[in-house]
C-alpha cells in the first residue's frame, strides 16, 4: 500500500512499476479530507512503452469529507508504467493505492 497527501496542484506520482515487475492495483481510494471545500481530482495511468496517458477519472468533483473507491476491477501496471494524480486545490485530497508487486524475473 502507498498513500499520498496531495499537497500541491502539480501532477504527483503515486506509484511506478519497477522494470521487472507487474503491479496489480486492487484499490485506489480518494478522500477529500477538507472540512468544507469541494474540489476536483484527476487520476491517470501512463503507459511508458507507448508514451501515452489514460485517465481513470477526469476532474471528478468530491465534496468535503467524501471518500470513494475509483476501481471496480484490478488495474495492471507493468514495466515502468506510472500512476499519477492531480488536484485542482492543494491540501484537500489523500489518495491510497493498494497493490501487489509481482517480480517477473
Amino acid at each position: 500500500m502507498v498513500g499520498t497527501a496531495l499537497s500541491s496542484t502539480g501532477l504527483t506520482t503515486l506509484l511506478t512499476a519497477a522494470g521487472s515487475s507487474v503491479c496489480i492495483i486492487g484499490s485506489i481510494i480518494v478522500s477529500n479530507t477538507h472540512g468544507s471545500t469541494t474540489s476536483t481530482i484527476t487520476v491517470s495511468a501512463t503507459d511508458t512503452s507507448g508514451a501515452a496517458a489514460f485517465n481513470i477519472v477526469t476532474l471528478k468533483s468530491y465534496a468535503a469529507g467524501v471518500s470513494t473507491e475509483l476501481l471496480t476491477r484490478p488495474l495492471i501496471l507493468e514495466n515502468l508504467d506510472i500512476l499519477k494524480a492531480q488536484a485542482t486545490d492543494a491540501n484537500i485530497f489523500d489518495v491510497i493505492v493498494s497493490y501487489l508487486d509481482r517480480d517477473r524475473t
